[in-house]
């Protein structure tokens, strides 16, 4: 029995020796992607991946509520970084189950416990291709948004007397009709005569 005792013992050692190391090079791995991301890309934007652990908690009023763990990016302490967000999630007005956010908790990943830095670690390829969709949704939409706001200035620019730009295809309007005003004034020929002297 001694001998079994002694042998897990030495299993544990190695076991921890190698958890160890592979923490410290899954940190190395977190520096280099923040570094990657924030320094070199410069990218501002925010997302988060699944949640990676969630568990029921009882809020201070008896309510039941949930509390899920993300690996997420953003900004966190002025810096833009690797992060575990912590929600905490109630029902709804509809009592549709934990939709809708009361509290969050924003913790650098270097940070976090061991245990949350493992677990959090292996949501790291989902998080890098929710940042990468997130990325591309934003800069297709300020396109469009940077089109739009270019159209209405041209609108804005525009006299208010010149014609609407006419599509091409489209038949050209007829003019509109004409709304002068004739404003010639005729005067009366005696209204200048000067007075015969007496």
């Amino acid at each position: 029995m001694a001998q079994d005792l002694r042998g897990d013992q030495d299993a544990l050692r190695i076991m921890t020796r190698r958890l160890n190391s592979a923490l410290a090079e899954a940190g190395a791995v977190v520096q280099a992607v923040d570094h990657f991301l924030s320094e070199e890309l410069g990218i501002g934007i925010t997302a988060a991946s699944r949640a990676f652990d969630s568990q029921r908690a009882v809020g201070d009023d008896d309510r039941e509520m949930l509390v899920t763990s993300h690996l997420a990016y953003g900004r966190v302490s002025g810096k833009n970084r690797l992060y575990v967000l912590t929600a905490t999630l109630d029902k709804n007005e509809r009592k549709e189950p934990y939709t809708q956010i009361i509290a969050e908790e924003r913790t650098p990943w270097a940070d976090c416990s061991r245990e949350v830095k493992l677990q959090s670690f292996a949501m790291l390829p989902e998080l890098l291709g929710s940042l990468a969709t997130r990325v591309e949704e934003v800069a297709s939409q300020t396109a469009k948004t940077v089109e739009a706001v270019r159209e209405l200035l041209d609108m804005m620019r525009r006299p208010l007397d010149a014609p609407e730009p006419v599509p091409a295809g489209a038949p050209s309007p007829s003019p509109p009709p004409s709304n002068d005003l004739d404003l010639t004034v005729t005067s009366d020929p005696t209204l200048f005569k000067r007075p015969r002297p007496r």
